[in-house]
């Protein structure tokens, strides 16, 4: 894994809808390896080509966006409201964290000190309408820089816990890395395809940049890049996936079977260890990919984390390395 480009794709700043401040490093990231990446005009997401041999195409596609929240309004005493529709409120006491204003200033989420708690509150979870961000700054200084609308996010924080990573935005920076490793790695492979590396933007929400990319691309199969719930407390073998056990790929109904099993064939020919999630819909951007125009034949390649949409998501680097792996012997051994 190289972790410098990880950890400079992690503290870059992506909510869902403002994602260009990470068009540059992944720009300087492909720099040499790819023909052409341009940004796509009508959803600011950002497409890599590498030319192969054929005129096949397939896609690789990873979302941009982070989970954030939004500044509501700024109270008399000088402290932000904020709500979000992809944090879990309950994980929010005692962070970090960045508003995003005419300047990037910090900011502190914290709660009523327990000595005031009663024994009614002492249990009760905290929601976005008793949480409120504290700039160490009065009203007037503050309405300087924030204004209602902008948006906050998660402090960088990348980190190594042991054998394993932690930081924001691991979903899904880890499959914006792992795509351009991939790209990185096919300069010096021959292969059939045409390549197309979408870095998507507003999956979070609307699957804008999936969809109207994939319009425009309209390439003869793609492979969606996500992460995964990983075992942890409260998410047990039977939901999640172990971390250490390598790529997790999608057998469900919404998968097309023959890209599905290509994968899974690849693994077992070059022992990758691998893991199957069976299901319906995926819930990722591949459901959206398969519905352009006539149609793109398309499945899922995940990653698992741990502790999902919160400050502290953590993976295994042996299940990044084994993504980047597996993805790079596909398109080597790919053809239509």
């Amino acid at each position: 894994m190289e972790e410098a480009l990880l950890k400079d794709l992690t503290e870059g700043f992506a909510p869902t809808g403002n994602e260009v401040e990470l068009h540059q490093v992944i720009k300087n990231a492909l720099n040499g390896y790819v023909d052409e990446i341009k940004v796509h005009e009508g959803s600011n997401s950002l497409i890599a080509f590498k030319k192969g041999e054929s005129k096949t195409s397939l896609m690789l596609e990873a979302h941009l966006d982070e989970v954030f929240m939004v500044v509501q309004d700024i109270t008399k005493e000088g402290f932000l409201r904020v709500v979000s529709n992809s944090i879990d409120s309950k994980v929010l006491p005692g962070s970090i964290v960045l508003v995003h204003g005419k300047e990037k200033i910090k900011g502190v989420i914290g709660i009523k000190p327990y000595h005031l708690i009663n024994k009614e509150e002492e249990h009760k979870p905290y929601n976005f309408d008793n949480l409120y961000i504290d700039c160490g700054l009065p009203r007037d200084e503050l309405e300087k820089v924030i204004s209602v609308g902008d948006y906050v996010t998660f402090i960088p924080n990348f980190t190594k816990v042991n054998d394993y990573y932690s930081s924001k935005s691991l979903d899904n920076r880890l499959c914006v890395y792992t795509i351009i490793e991939v790209l990185k790695a096919l300069k010096h492979i021959k292969h059939q395809p045409n390549i197309y590396g979408l870095f998507s933007s507003q999956e979070e929400f609307t699957a804008l940049g999936a969809i109207t990319s994939t319009f425009s691309i309209f390439p003869n199969a793609a492979i969606a890049l996500d992460v995964t719930l990983g075992v942890q407390s409260e998410v047990p073998p039977d939901i999640g996936f172990p971390l250490g056990k390598g790529p997790v790929i999608f057998v469900g109904v919404t998968a097309t079977k023959f890209l599905s099993n290509k994968l899974i064939e690849t693994a077992e020919e070059y022992g990758i260890p691998y893991q199957k999630e069976g299901g319906i819909y995926s819930g990722t951007d591949t459901d959206e990919i398969e519905l352009v125009k006539s149609g793109v034949p398309a499945t899922l390649v995940s990653i698992p984390v741990r502790y999902m949409h919160t400050p502290i998501e953590m993976f295994d680097p042996f299940d990044l390395d084994k993504t980047v792996q597996l993805l790079k012997l596909f398109i080597e051994n790919y053809s239509s």
